[in-house]
C-alpha cells in the first residue's frame, strides 16, 4: 500500500504547477496596463534572494544554531514568534527600500513598484511555493517506491527522516489547496508592501518603511504561531487570506500606468 495516496500526490503536483504559472500569468496581465521594466523585475527578485534567503537565513543560523545562548533563549515560543515575525519584516523591507531607492528606475512612475513587486513576489512563489510542493511530491514518490530513507541517508539528511515522514503523512488535496491560497495571499501582501515602501521613497518618509516592517511582521505572525503549534493550519491560511484582501483593498493598485506610445517592456 502506498505511503502517500495518489490523489494527494496529484494535488500537490498541481499546486506546484499552478504556483509556477501564477507569476507568468500576472506578468502578462500587468504588462497590458503598466510599462514594466525587466530591470525593476530583476531588482525585486534579487532583493528577495539576498535579503530573505541569504542575509536573514544567515542570521537565523547564527542565532538559532551556532550561538548556544541565543538558541536557548529563542526556544521560548513567545520570543521565537516575535523574533521570527520582526526579522522577516526588517530584512525584506530594508531590502525593498534600498532596491526602490537606489536600483530601480525613477520612483515617480507607478510601473516601478508593480514591476518590482512582480519580481519579489514571483521569485518567492517559485522558490518557496513551487519548490516546496515539488519537493514534497518527489519525497512522496520516493516513499511509495520504498527508496526515501535510502536517498535521505545517501544525501546526508537522515536526521530529517522522521520529520519528512510526518509531513508526508499530512499530504492531502486540502493541504495542497491551502498552500496555493497561502502563496496567493503572500503575493498580494508583497505587492501591497511594495506600494507602501514606494510611497516612502517618493515622499522621503522613512516612517513608512517602519510601517511596512510592522505590517510585514503582522502578516508573518500567523505562520510563526503555526510553527510553534499554537495555531492550526486552516486558521493560519484563513488569516493570511483576510489580511491580503484588506491590504490590497486599502493600498492597491497604484494610480497611473503606461504612457501613450510607450512599450510594455524596457
Amino acid at each position: 500500500m502506498p505511503v502517500v495516496a495518489l490523489p494527494a500526490l496529484l494535488a500537490h503536483a498541481t499546486a506546484a504547477l499552478l504556483l509556477a504559472c501564477v507569476p507568468i500569468v500576472a506578468w502578462f496581465w500587468l504588462r497590458r496596463r503598466f510599462d514594466l521594466a525587466w530591470r525593476d523585475i530583476g531588482v525585486g527578485a534579487a532583493v528577495f534572494v539576498v535579503f530573505a534567503l541569504v542575509l536573514e537565513r544567515a542570521l537565523h543560523v547564527y542565532l538559532l544554531q551556532v550561538n548556544p545562548a541565543t538558541a536557548q533563549w529563542l526556544r521560548a515560543p513567545a520570543i521565537f514568534v516575535i523574533y521570527g515575525a520582526l526579522m522577516a519584516g526588517v530584512f525584506e523591507e530594508t531590502g525593498r527600500w534600498l532596491g526602490l531607492r537606489f536600483l530601480t528606475r525613477r520612483p515617480g512612475d507607478a510601473a516601478t513598484p508593480v514591476a518590482y513587486a512582480l519580481g519579489h513576489a514571483g521569485i518567492e512563489a517559485w522558490l518557496v511555493g513551487t519548490a516546496s510542493q515539488a519537493q514534497m511530491v518527489a519525497f512522496g514518490v520516493a516513499a511509495n517506491q520504498g527508496q526515501l530513507d535510502a536517498r535521505l541517508a545517501a544525501s546526508g539528511a537522515e536526521a530529517m527522516t522522521g520529520t519528512i515522514h510526518a509531513m508526508l503523512a499530512q499530504l492531502s488535496p486540502w493541504l495542497a489547496a491551502g498552500a496555493v491560497a497561502e502563496r496567493m495571499a503572500a503575493m498580494l501582501i508583497q505587492f501591497t508592501l511594495t506600494l507602501v515602501v514606494w510611497h516612502a521613497v517618493r515622499q522621503r518618509r522613512l516612517v513608512l518603511v517602519v510601517v511596512a516592517m510592522l505590517l510585514h511582521a503582522l502578516a508573518d505572525l500567523p505562520a510563526a504561531l503555526y510553527q510553534v503549534h499554537v495555531m492550526p493550519l486552516a486558521v493560519t491560511e484563513a488569516i493570511y487570506a483576510v489580511v491580503a484582501v484588506l491590504l490590497a483593498a486599502t493600498c492597491w493598485p497604484p494610480q497611473g500606468g503606461r504612457k501613450t506610445g510607450e512599450s510594455s517592456l524596457r
